[in-house]
């Protein structure tokens, strides 16, 4: 039975136009490709995930990328990130769109914290869907990019939740937000409880010592303050030993260099699946 969806708040234009593409090209996606949807990894009925598998089936131990989608924190569905699953599954590879509960039901650290239990289900259940437990990427565009950068970012957490410090072998944020104390529109909002909280929930804050692969990107026309948490971001990374990669796609906006991360033969996802295939090592 088709997923009923809640109502949420309007969106720019810009931004309902991209939701509206995004569902329609995922629906595609789920008529016409190996997928289980709506799996629990908890109680909430937004802590679901869905899965896509290559089209044919394999017996090998597949590399795994999560996914977060964006929306400031406060919209956004799992089912937007279904189009970009082709493109990643072709490696072959399994492909999560991974759903977190929003504003205003909840709050930071409530959102990094369902993507932690999101990736703790995948780790420990992976195996049964031909995943492999020790080759787990993430990523997210938006918000979901900071919470992607924000879990590749603290292995202290992954290891009080029983996972490998090193779980996540790879991370891809697009369009990411990296540090809420430089004042912008998405800085505090409904996200935070309150403006205190704002370091503390901030990937930046956590870079000292990365060991984890980055590959960034950004759209040549992005909003201005997420230009500014990738110059924030990319120097802060290239101190530590963890790869780091840049990527600008030309003529695209915040929503196109999402849209544009579904094709295949493009730059975003063949680097992605390079680096699924053979992660780039600390200090290359």
């Amino acid at each position: 039975m088709a997923r009923t969806f809640k109502p949420q708040e309007l969106m720019s234009a810009d931004a309902e136009a991209y939701s509206a593409e995004a569902f329609r090209l995922s629906r595609e996606v789920q008529r016409n490709t190996r997928c289980e949807l709506d799996i629990s990894y908890g109680p909430d009925e937004e802590q679901r995930l869905d899965i896509y598998f290559p089209s044919v089936e394999s017996s090998k131990s597949l590399p795994t990328l999560l996914f977060m989608h964006g929306g400031g924190w406060a919209n956004g569905y799992k089912e937007w990130m279904g189009f970009m699953a082709p493109a990643i599954t072709c490696l072959p590879a399994i492909f999560i769109s991974v759903g977190y509960r929003l504003v205003p039901r909840a709050h930071f650290p409530d959102q990094p914290d369902d993507c932690w239990d999101a990736l703790k289900w995948v780790h420990d259940n992976i195996e049964r869907y031909g995943g492999n437990p020790n080759r787990l990427f993430i990523g997210g565009h938006s918000s979901g990019g900071h919470l992607a950068a924000l879990l590749a970012l603290r292995p202290d957490v992954a290891v009080k939740r029983g996972l490998p410090a090193d779980v996540i072998k790879g991370c891809f944020p697009i369009s990411g937000v990296f540090d809420l104390p430089s004042g912008n529109p998405v800085s505090v909002g409904g996200f935070l409880r309150s403006p205190d909280e704002a370091v503390i929930a901030s990937p930046t804050h956590y870079v000292k010592g990365n060991r984890t692969p980055f590959f960034i990107t950004i759209g040549e026309h992005d909003h201005p303050f997420i230009r500014h948490h990738c110059d924030l971001m990319e120097p802060a990374l290239e101190r530590e030993v963890g790869p780091v990669e840049v990527m600008e796609v030309k003529d695209a906006d915040h929503y196109q260099v999402h849209l544009q991360g579904g094709d295949a033969n493009g730059k975003w996802a063949t680097t992605v699946r390079r680096w699924m295939a053979n992660p780039p090592k600390p200090g290359s």
